[in-house]
């Protein structure tokens, strides 16, 4: 008995079931597109497609980049330089990531709009679809995980789990990239074939 009681405890979280409403609340809302919901355009084409595209750019290069170099120096460095990348990742993931995974799929879906909806551009459901997913496995848990901040002491903290939803982001995205530079569909051609 004296040895079950010295093992190490994990930390529970009573605000878990709040966390995890949030994280249902932000799918849910963000899947209406897929659903048939219809996001009416509120400037012309081009200017929507500045706006993706940039956003879309800073969304990939803090992704990328930023979570690469951040778990070198959290895994290899000291201690208090672990702990400051860890800073450094929330402060972009707060100002960054966050805001440029509502900026891209909607002024996505603002052009898809304009080019007839996502029945007439099969692949851009595909690609939405796919940037739903995405964040729903890797950027809205690590946004409110960040965003919480309750192992932010911990340069190690999460690593093992976010490295490997980071992986499967990874991939989704260069599926997405295809996607939108080849314009063919891989999912919602067979949903919806054409009537």
């Amino acid at each position: 008995m004296a040895t079950a009681a010295a093992l190490p405890q994990t930390s529970k979280d009573p605000q878990r079931v709040f966390w995890y409403g949030v994280w249902s609340l932000i799918m849910a809302v963000s899947a209406m597109p897929l659903l048939g919901y219809r996001v009416t355009p509120v400037m012309s084409y081009f200017p929507l497609l500045v706006i993706h595209e940039f956003a879309a750019f800073f969304f990939f290069g803090h992704t990328f980049f930023s979570n690469i170099w951040s778990m070198v120096i959290r895994t290899t460095q000291p201690r208090e330089m672990g702990i400051w990348a860890r800073q450094f990742l929330r402060k972009l993931a707060l100002s960054v990531t966050g805001p440029m995974a509502v900026v891209v799929p909607v002024a996505g879906a603002m052009l898809t709009e304009l080019l007839g909806g996502f029945r007439s551009n099969p692949w851009a459901w595909d690609s939405y679809f796919f940037f739903w997913l995405m964040c729903g496995v890797s950027v809205v848990p690590d946004v409110i995980r960040y965003g919480r901040n309750r192992h932010g002491d911990d340069p190690t903290h999460g690593m093992l789990n976010g490295g490997i939803r980071a992986m499967i982001a990874t991939v989704l995205v260069f599926l997405i990239m295809w996607i939108m530079a080849t314009k063919q569909s891989v999912l919602a051609v067979h949903l919806f074939p054409p009537s």
